[in-house]
């Protein structure tokens, strides 16, 4: 299996409707939301995560995980190709 990195975004009260998202990096995050909704810089969470897999201040939540993805095989139709 391959595996991806994921950020999770946990906001403690719903922002839109919604009260997690999901992001390929932390940088990603920021192109999304305001830091001032976030509670949080990027450079300071860069720094608060480091060694770490969470941060949580009184507004969210934030986990860095993987996606654990099936490995990439052969298709089907190449191998009837060749």
């Amino acid at each position: 299996m391959e595996a991806k990195k994921i950020v999770h975004l946990q906001f403690k009260e719903p922002r839109d409707g919604e009260t997690d998202l999901y992001f390929g990096s932390l940088k990603a995050i920021y192109d999304a939301v305001p830091a001032e909704e976030i509670g949080i810089t990027y450079k300071s969470l860069t720094n608060a995560m480091r060694g770490k897999n969470d941060y949580e201040n009184k507004r969210v939540i934030i986990r860095l995980g993987q996606i654990q993805r099936k490995a990439r095989g052969r298709s089907l139709k190449s191998e009837c190709d060749g």
